[in-house]
């Protein structure tokens, strides 16, 4: 992932976030481009332990707005490999990231969204995330989803993670991009109560995956600007913000290299917000 300004003119509608109420709504299954933790198919090192790192860039081609196009294998590698080089700079390791570790490198790192810790989620928070056009990441033991395709190490924490995209009320099920599952992870379902069952956050200090219920929600973040004016606008929530001080920068652990220059045009058809 290049971390250097870039110039995009894609269509508006490719960007702006899909929102519709949880409440009225039977199903929903938001296009998050599916991202596998292995790539290549090969469950090895690095991608093994690569599940955090692809649920991370999954949302960042889905905030980026990449909704219809697939991700391609050069590509995906690329962006996993991105986050394991930041954890392994932050902590020194990449494997089994908490939430906390995961909150802290999208927040930091991601040029797309920002995410915070959700614990002991209801089912109809969820609904409303999805519904908001808002997919979230699970944090689960992997165990209890008794998917036989997704290949846990005997004995150790089954920590796992993925993104939750949709929901279907008539059957009682999440969709899902799971990562793990190589062969049938894009919109793979899980009912309701198995994934509900199944949340959590991983210890490192008993090196288990432990309550309570985790989950990250998520939201779009881009910063930009347009190659005739200095101003800086945080796109978030279908919405721009005037940047007013750098500041505002250092309070937010924002990067200057997350800055994205755009055309006036695509900047204009965004209703402003209030200055931040």
């Amino acid at each position: 992932m290049k971390t250097t300004a870039l110039t995009f003119a894609f269509a508006l509608e490719f960007l702006l976030i899909p929102v519709l109420s949880a409440q009225a709504a039977e199903s929903i299954n938001l296009s998050v481009p599916y991202i596998p933790e292995a790539p290549e198919g090969l469950m090895v090192k690095p991608w093994n332990n690569s599940c955090e790192e692809a649920s991370t860039a999954m949302l960042d081609e889905y905030y980026f707005g990449n909704r219809n196009k697939g991700v391609t294998k050069a590509k995906a590698k690329q962006s996993i490999l991105y986050y394991i080089d930041v954890e392994n700079k932050l902590f020194g390791y990449n494997g089994n990231t908490d939430a906390a570790e995961m909150v802290k490198v999208i927040n930091e790192y991601s040029k797309y969204f920002e995410a915070k810790i959700k614990t002991n989620p209801t089912l109809e928070e969820i609904k409303d995330e999805l519904g908001a056009g808002r997919p979230v990441i699970a944090l689960l033991y992997g165990k209890l989803l008794n998917n036989p395709r997704i290949q846990f190490a005997r004995n150790g924490s089954y920590y796992h993670t993925f993104v939750i995209k949709g929901f279907d009320d008539e059957k009682e099920e999440f969709i899902v991009n799971d990562n793990g599952d190589l062969k049938q992870g894009l919109d793979l379902r899980y009912l309701y109560d198995t994934i509900m069952g199944a949340l959590r956050d991983y210890d490192h200090k008993t090196s288990k995956t432990v309550k309570p219920a985790t989950v990250l929600f998520t939201s779009q973040r881009m910063l930009v600007k347009t190659k005739d004016s200095g101003r800086i606008y945080l796109i978030k929530d279908n919405k721009k913000y005037h940047v007013s001080s750098p500041q505002v920068f250092k309070d937010r652990k924002w990067r200057w290299s997350f800055v994205m220059v755009v055309e006036k045009s695509w900047l204009d058809k965004f209703q402003a917000g209030a200055a931040i």
